[in-house]
């Protein structure tokens, strides 16, 4: 007997069918972002700041570790080629995959997005009943996977395309053509600014950008 999809409907772009549990905390706040613009310090500064912030891309990490059947699924899905010798997921190889194969792309989204949802509703569940109000969500594809809905806030960190690219090569040791290819994948950091509620300007170092992470967790404070 074929098992039940994990909230199917949490693909759905329409943003209609999105799942919003009411026993979440009161305030969810989608912190998003293009690759390599800032997002993750930004998230560490909040939780410096004793906001709960919850990394989905740590998240979609856990789900395809060994025994896990996100993983399982994979396998199933593009073969034991993307296995190491150990089991893991090779991910140099996947993101090689997800890169030159649009459709490939697409299918290993919707299989990780709906593990990812069923782990990040179990946190924010446990968050409320641990009495937290108002909690970060750290979420990089938040509108590329239609989850906008999922948030009563938007928070965008954008910054310019050429750091961008600067910072992917350097810490993912790939070539600029990959890193550009990378950021082609994900919906253009102006729109998604302009689809936000907040949004802050990573461009000016570490200091201006601790500013104005500080400004919004006042506004945060108060909402």
């Amino acid at each position: 007997m074929a098992s039940t999809p994990l909230y199917p409907n949490i693909l759905s772009k329409k943003g209609n069918f999105c799942k919003r549990s009411f026993n979440w905390p009161a305030k969810i706040i989608g912190l998003t972002g293009g690759i390599a613009s800032g997002k993750s310090t930004v998230g560490r500064i909040l939780s410096e700041q004793d906001f709960p912030v919850i990394d989905t891309d740590r998240l979609a990490k856990e789900v395809v570790e060994p025994g896990k059947q996100a993983l399982e699924e994979l396998v199933k899905v593009f073969g034991k080629e993307i296995l190491r010798d150990n089991g893991t997921l090779d991910r140099h190889q996947m993101l090689n995959v997800i890169l030159t194969d649009a459709d490939a792309r697409q299918l290993v989204e919707n299989i990780i997005h709906p593990h990812v949802f069923k782990r990040m509703d179990q946190i924010l569940q446990q968050l409320a009943a641990s009495g937290n109000n108002i909690v970060i969500v750290e979420v990089p594809l938040l509108f590329e996977a239609g989850w906008q809905d999922l948030f009563d806030y938007i928070v965008s960190v954008v910054a310019p395309e050429p750091i961008c690219i600067k910072r992917l090569t350097e810490r993912k040791k790939m070539s600029i053509d990959m890193a550009s290819r990378w950021m082609a994948t994900q919906i253009p950091q102006e729109v998604k600014a302009k689809r936000s509620d907040y949004v802050i300007h990573n461009n000016a170092g570490l200091d201006e950008l601790q500013i104005q992470v500080d400004r919004l967790s006042e506004v945060l404070k108060h909402l």
